[in-house]
């Protein structure tokens, strides 16, 4: 079963287009793709979590957004004019696992598979929604609500919370945080140290344990008062 919307297809569809892909797979820190690189597959995450982003002056990284299982990378790809680039890096957060689809690939699979197009265009529209509600968030909301709002999207993403806590599977670090919420990793450290404090959470080496969902959403909402 593929991820996101493309798990809404039919198991012959979705059997079609992981024949036609061509697995990829990264260890933590791989580079997908470079700007410059010709964009000439798109990637379906499958495995693992991609950070997009590009550097700015001073080479500073700026983080576009940070991906899940199910999204579609590298859709400059789609450009169907022919000598296109990524224009950004994607780089493995994790262990991560994609397949490969040439454009011509896709092409082929709409004429064969009517059913593919449309969940091709909702997986983008999630990603494009994704992209405005991050650009929100930094607008609008203090890192501290940015930071329970992300803990609550890898609870929602790796389970439920039947036993009052869950124990975030994927490990992942503060720096990681930092990308994901669009601050740096010292101010992360100080927050997750604060939410300990209040109960929200408990904290091991790269390891998050969520203690709190109630607490987790009200500190979303509302920015955190001193303690």
């Amino acid at each position: 079963m593929l991820p996101g919307a493309f798990g809404t297809l039919p198991a012959e569809v979705q059997a079609q287009l992981v024949a036609a892909g061509r697995p990829g797979r990264w260890s933590r820190g791989g580079v997908l793709f470079r700007p410059e690189d010709p964009a000439s597959v798109l990637h379906l995450l499958t495995r693992g979590t991609v950070r997009l982003y590009c550097l700015g002056s001073s080479a500073r990284e700026i983080t576009l957004d940070v991906h899940g299982p199910g999204a579609v990378l590298g859709i400059a790809a789609l450009g169907g004019t022919g000598g296109e680039v990524y224009g950004m890096y994607a780089e493995a957060v994790d262990e991560v696992e994609t397949l490969h689809v040439a454009p011509d690939t896709l092409s082929r699979l709409f004429a064969l598979y009517p059913t593919l197009l449309p969940a091709l265009t909702e997986q983008l529209t999630r990603q494009t929604r994704s992209v405005h509600e991050r650009l929100t968030g930094l607008v609008f909301l203090e890192v501290s609500q940015r930071l329970a709002l992300t803990l609550l999207a890898l609870a929602e993403r790796e389970g439920d919370w039947e036993s009052g806590t869950l124990a975030l599977k994927e490990r992942i670090s503060h720096q990681d945080l930092a990308h994901s919420v669009g601050s740096t990793r010292e101010t992360i450290t100080k927050l997750l140290g604060d939410f300990r404090a209040r109960g929200l959470l408990d904290l091991g080496y790269r390891r998050i344990v969520l203690t709190d969902k109630a607490g987790l959403i009200e500190a979303s909402r509302q920015p955190l008062e001193p303690l």
